[in-house]
């Protein structure tokens, strides 16, 4: 059993600034209890000005603010803080490769008590990111002291395949920052925003098909011309709700009882039923044909 904390957290197009405000969050989260701390998607270097509106001035951004995992500076900083405090944390950034710096990702990173462990570069890029990031190749499990830890951010969350791959691989906690947006600021209702709707809608059943827990961090409020839905959360195997931000900066906590709550979730929920086990792969052969194959298969 653990505590762990997801953040909401306003970034700004200041590294500097967002380092700071992390790590004051680290330090916070840590006199709490907190032994997994969860950041936002792109919190360290701050996510694009806009995403369907492509200019220099982004690429000119991003590149300047981007850093080497886990050599960067900013980067570095964290992982030190986080093994001072003896917590693991994730966080978002910009990553530039370090052998070929033309090319940039949207990463995660995942750092513990004894120092870097991993990171995670996202797979599906959606709207304007597709012509900044370079895409990853895969979904990786992290072997940590709190369980396995299976990474992805904001959009993957919408691709089924993207967390049961990493929970067939063993993941026992799914952790996914976001920077996901309000798709009405103008008139500012999270109740009815159908943006902010699918966004938990996503969480909710990530968690439950999968029947792990499952972190949420977003950004919150408006920073240039995006604005974001906040709702920073913890689910449970079971799907409920075990800690939310809200539409508001902050930190939210929950209580962590991995093997158990799997173990609840997977063979007392579903009365008997078992759906991690009883899947029957043979019967999905359309998960595995590319998109040519699609288009072959769609023509018949």
């Amino acid at each position: 059993m653990f505590r762990a904390a997801s953040v909401c957290m306003h970034a700004e197009m200041d590294k500097a600034a967002n380092l700071r405000r992390i790590l004051q969050y680290l330090d916070e989260a840590a006199q709490n209890g907190a032994k997994l701390v969860v950041f936002p998607e792109q919190i360290l270097s701050g996510y694009l000005f806009h995403t369907r509106s492509l200019d220099n001035a982004q690429f000119e951004y991003q590149y300047a603010n981007a850093e080497a995992v886990p050599g960067g500076d900013g980067v570095r900083k964290i992982i030190d803080r986080a093994g001072k405090l003896g917590v693991y944390v994730v966080f978002g950034m910009t990553e530039q490769d370090e052998r070929e710096p033309d090319l940039l990702y949207n990463t995660a990173v995942l750092a513990g008590p004894d120092g870097y462990i991993g990171k995670y570069r996202k797979v599906h890029l959606p709207m304007d990111e597709l012509h900044i990031y370079t895409a990853g190749k895969a979904f990786p499990v992290f072997e940590t002291g709190l369980g396995r830890i299976g990474l992805m951010i904001c959009y993957d969350k919408s691709f089924p395949e993207a967390a049961r791959s990493m929970v067939l691989d063993g993941a026992q906690i799914l952790v996914c920052p976001t920077a996901w947006g309000i798709r009405h600021p103008e008139r500012m209702d999270l109740e009815t925003d159908e943006a902010r709707l699918l966004n938990d809608l996503y969480d909710q059943v990530r968690a439950t098909e999968n029947m792990v827990f499952y972190i949420s961090s977003n950004q919150v409020f408006q920073t240039k011309e995006a604005w974001y839905c906040g709702q920073s959360a913890i689910y449970s195997p079971f799907g409920a709700k075990l800690a939310c931000t809200g539409f508001a900066e902050g930190i939210c906590y929950a209580e962590l009882d991995v093997a158990g709550g799997t173990i609840r979730a997977r063979y007392l929920a579903h009365n008997g039923n078992t759906p991690i086990r009883e899947r029957r792969p043979e019967a999905y052969q359309g998960l595995y044909r590319s998109r040519k194959e699609d288009r072959e298969y769609e023509k018949d």
